[in-house]
């Protein structure tokens, strides 16, 4: 389907819903995925000013993550336009994505839909580095939970003396710069404060529960691509996670199905067959990658990367990066 021909689905979403329906999917391919951003905020807002006044508004949202300060002021923007914030999620809704959805009045998850951890991880010129090829320097990413089960492993488990303390610890910042595991102390700080008030938002009176709740989504899980399902999402978060309704997951997931198939969601993007398809072919090939849509019943938003292989095979050109 084309954007024009997934209205229907939308519509009888919102019908279901009785909400205003916004869908923000981004890329979740290896090699072009999306990810939020803060422009996403001038987009949602040119969506939203053409709708209809309404006390309802629910996101259709998969996402593997991005900026979490983009998600937080995204959410907080979002209220601004409504008394009642819902977040529907078919699929992933990840990191950046969970973020958004702790400060939604309801989250409606399908039976595969999954939350994660909101632990921060960090990766900049500080990070570590590896060389898997000789030349070729990665930075590694460094996360909160990885510093975390390390001084839990002193403390608890190896329960070294205060010498050995001291010697894990220089052996850590010899690998990690110290001025990295501030950052991370810092930005493990702000999620939680970023979390905590998106949920007082709309669960003023649940203060030891929304401590619980972000410290188990910051802290407790032990890694950050722990899946959350469903089930244990609401054992979390009570009743912000409604039940299940068959109707709406079988709509929710047309529509997501819809989204995969133009995005080619769950596929990796491969430049070495692109290229080989150049070369067989003996014609230039060019490919236009979605990365991001933000859609609703008034205008549809699309973030495309278009790339050419050119013959002979040299690195591809991009010809456009943006919003169409």
């Amino acid at each position: 389907m084309a954007a024009k021909d997934r209205k229907q689905l939308i519509e009888k979403i919102e019908a279901h819903r009785q909400a205003k329906l916004i869908c923000c999917v981004t890329s979740d391919r290896p090699n072009a995925t999306g990810a939020i951003a803060k422009d996403f905020l001038t987009y949602f807002f040119n969506h939203l000013r053409r709708f209809e006044s309404s006390n309802n508004l629910d996101i259709f949202l998969f996402t593997t993550g991005g900026d979490t300060l983009a998600a937080y002021a995204l959410n907080r923007f979002l209220r601004r336009f409504c008394k009642s914030l819902g977040v529907l999620i078919p699929h992933w809704c990840h990191s950046a994505g969970t973020l958004f959805a702790l400060g939604a009045n309801q989250i409606f998850m399908t039976r595969l839909a999954t939350l994660s951890a909101i632990d921060p991880s960090i990766i900049g010129p500080l990070n570590p580095q590896v060389e898997p090829t000789p030349g070729q320097r990665i930075p590694v990413p460094v996360g909160v939970e990885s510093v975390i089960g390390f001084k839990t492993a002193v403390r608890e488990d190896w329960r070294l003396d205060e010498e050995g303390t001291a010697v894990a610890l220089r052996q850590l910042t010899e690998r990690v710069n110290p001025l990295l595991l501030g950052d991370l102390y810092r930005s493990r700080e702000q999620i939680v404060r970023l979390a905590t008030t998106l949920m007082k938002k709309h669960r003023p009176e649940d203060e030891d529960k929304i401590r619980s709740i972000v410290d188990t989504l910051a802290t407790k899980l032990g890694s950050h691509d722990y899946l959350i399902g469903s089930e244990e999402a609401r054992e979390l978060m009570g009743t912000q996670i409604l039940e299940e309704d068959e109707v709406l997951e079988r709509l929710l997931w047309d529509l997501y199905s819809d989204f995969a198939a133009e995005m080619e969601l769950g596929t990796t993007f491969n430049p070495a067959v692109e290229v080989q398809n150049a070369i067989a072919t003996r014609v230039p090939v060019k490919r236009t990658l979605r990365l991001v849509v933000i859609e609703s019943l008034v205008q549809s938003d699309t973030w495309e990367r278009e790339l050419l292989f050119p013959l002979p095979p040299t690195q591809p050109q991009m010809l456009r990066d943006g919003w169409v």
